[in-house]
């Protein structure tokens, strides 16, 4: 599970530190912490304009709560949902 934002590339800076990069997978490239490891950011090139960033690894996280529960069809059987979300069997559309 990882909450994540989606934002427009243009608007997406590091600030700090050069991250590692992971090509996961044909078109998907995946950039982290190259101390300790952590997840930072998810590019793909089906999604050229945009990058989801992992908000947990913001300064300030509590500042995007949740607005959507996807890929709930994968959900295990313990895994909490939010009341307070658009619900998505799949991927959300925005």
């Amino acid at each position: 599970m990882v909450a994540w934002i989606t934002v427009r590339r243009p608007q997406f800076t590091i600030l700090s530190g050069v991250p590692a990069v992971f090509h996961s997978s044909p078109g998907v490239t995946r950039r982290f912490c190259s101390h300790c490891g952590t997840g930072l950011t998810y590019e793909s090139e089906r999604h050229p304009h945009t990058i989801d960033v992992t908000s947990a690894s913001l300064d300030d996280p509590e500042a995007y709560p949740p607005t959507a529960d996807v890929l709930l069809e994968d959900k295990l059987s313990w895994q909490a949902t939010s009341p307070h979300t658009e619900k998505f069997a799949g991927f959300s559309s925005g």
